[in-house]
């Protein structure tokens, strides 16, 4: 494997949320994210700023360098969502809902302390006949910094 992985890393991303299976606009998201070691993180993530939902999640990540400055992640782990809104009109559904968070990133190093990239979250909710079923893809931009 070339390259090194980073053993701590902060990270905070910028980006879109469309939901799976409901037309309408699409919203903006952000995420903060704490890489502990080589296989963890931890972080916050917001579902769009002006659309009410706020999660914690934690992640087991296998990651693989490309190149010496090329890394890929494959991630998976568990969200707990914070829904400030229905997700589905004439049912309530706001309240906390466990998901499962499944991400793919790559990033860039562009210095010894900075890197760059790009990922894609999967947030999945149960089907119940309370909540229904409400997936969630986000694509974010990464900036971190970290050794």
């Amino acid at each position: 494997m070339a390259g090194t992985t980073a053993a701590h890393a902060a990270l905070v991303f910028a980006g879109g949320l469309g939901i799976a299976n409901e037309p309408g606009p699409k919203f903006k998201a952000a995420a903060m994210a704490y890489y502990a070691g080589t296989h963890w993180e931890a972080g916050y993530l917001n579902e769009g700023v002006n659309h009410g939902t706020d999660g914690v999640f934690v992640e087991y990540r296998l990651s693989r360098a490309v190149t010496k400055r090329l890394r890929a992640t494959l991630a998976l782990g568990p969200e707990v969502l914070n829904t400030t809104y229905d997700i589905r009109p004439g049912v309530v559904t706001n309240g906390y809902h466990p998901s499962l968070l499944v991400s793919l990133s790559s990033s860039y190093r562009l210095s010894r302390l900075w890197r760059i990239g790009i990922r894609w979250n999967h947030i999945a909710f149960q089907q119940s006949a309370l909540f229904g079923y409400r997936d969630a893809d986000m694509v974010v931009l990464t900036l971190g910094y970290g050794r």
